[in-house]
């Protein structure tokens, strides 16, 4: 993992894309209030962020929350979907928009990004090699709602400057890993403008840390198993996204039906029913569901130690995780904690090298502090 991390970093051609964001560490003096939609696996969300200097942060009433359907007709209905949800809480007039937009793109120095492919299942033509910000941008337009900047960023990097801006002066943090175990996974991080070289533009090769989404997911770990090979072989997106099918929500209970029973299509039962599948001895393919959620913790442990061994430092590192396989499932956050702590040669009830964080909508307070 660390070897195709730093890969990334040199040229993105290879399996970890390591895809430059162009965004710094949070600046926590800052104030202000921000529209943010976040468009990830399985919901969209849209909520009014305030923040106020000294990295306080706020939801504006609750955030809308509508379900993600997998196939859409055209961009257009996609994005006037978003738009419709952002628009029913009545935001008042002229708020900057911070987008987290949950899928491969290629994010722009303007704030805006390219998307690259659709991953989790989801299809929507007409959206890839196109600027997603300003095709939201231009469906709040249609409906009356102007926005004087957009910054568009991944649910992964949300994470990664949502705990930044609440945990670094509270608890004292240096630096920070964004993770996601749910529908899908990835990972980011900062790291040093400079070592991403001439794949950014010459002016922005002095602005320090950035933050670096990865795209983790496509890893392809070593030593997969034969049921992952031949699953895998079965579909349209073959060879790709390794590690997101081994440990991700969208794809353990397809594992597990293969597995268990030899099945290759649905219906597949629920990501909550193969973690209480695990956790039950008693019940039907209770050990193959176990071996299936412990075998993902310890691949996702080990991509973290992965990324800790290129971030080259040795203060200690805060990791927020989001995601619903890892917040919902508290043996599976121990098993996390635990073996990254032993690949790390660390005290796993209290670590000194890293420590596991995660506060409720990160996402929806990392948008807002991208769009300043």
């Amino acid at each position: 993992m660390a070897e195709r991390i730093r890969e990334g970093l040199s040229s993105g051609d290879g399996e970890i894309a390591a895809l430059p964001t162009f965004l710094p560490p949070p600046r926590v003096e800052e104030s202000g209030r921000a529209l943010v939609i976040d468009i990830g696996g399985t919901n969209i969300r849209a909520a009014v962020v305030e923040t106020a200097a000294g990295g306080e942060v706020r939801l504006d009433g609750e955030p809308r929350i509508r379900p993600l359907g997998r196939d859409w007709d055209s961009a257009r209905e996609f994005f006037d979907c978003q738009a419709d949800l952002a628009l029913s809480l009545n935001p008042p007039a002229g708020l900057p928009l911070g987008y987290c937009f949950s899928y491969p793109s290629r994010a722009l120095p303007d704030g805006d990004a390219v998307h690259l492919q659709w991953n989790k299942e989801l299809r929507v033509p007409g959206v890839i090699g196109n600027r997603v910000g300003k095709l939201l941008r231009e469906a709040l337009e249609r409906k009356g709602y102007s926005v004087p900047r957009v910054r568009v960023l991944n649910d992964t990097v949300a994470a990664l400057l949502g705990g930044d801006l609440l945990f670094r002066r509270r608890m004292e943090l240096e630096t920070f890993i964004g993770l996601i175990v749910g529908t899908g996974t990835n990972l980011a991080a900062y790291f040093p403008a400079a070592r991403l070289g001439e794949r950014i533009p010459p002016e922005s090769r002095g602005m320090g840390p950035m933050a670096v989404n990865l795209e983790s997911g496509n890893f392809h770990p070593p030593r997969l198993s034969p049921f992952d090979d031949r699953l895998d072989a079965g579909r349209e997106d073959a060879g790709q996204q390794r590690l997101e099918k081994a440990v991700s929500g969208r794809f353990l209970p397809q594992l597990f039906s293969y597995i268990f029973s030899g099945r290759t299509g649905p219906p597949y039962p629920d990501t909550r029913e193969i973690f209480e599948r695990a956790g039950a001895p008693e019940a039907e393919g209770s050990e193959t569901a176990r071996l299936i959620v412990n075998r993902s913790a310890d691949l996702v442990a080990a991509a973290l130690a992965g990324l800790i061994d290129t971030l080259e430092t040795e203060t200690k590192i805060g990791i927020l995780g989001e995601g619903g396989v890892i917040n919902k499932n508290p043996e599976y956050r121990d098993r996390i904690q635990k073996r990254l702590a032993e690949l790390l040669e660390d005290d796993p009830g209290r670590p000194d090298r890293f420590q596991l964080l995660h506060r409720e909508n990160v996402n929806l307070f990392g948008a807002a502090a991208a769009v300043g």
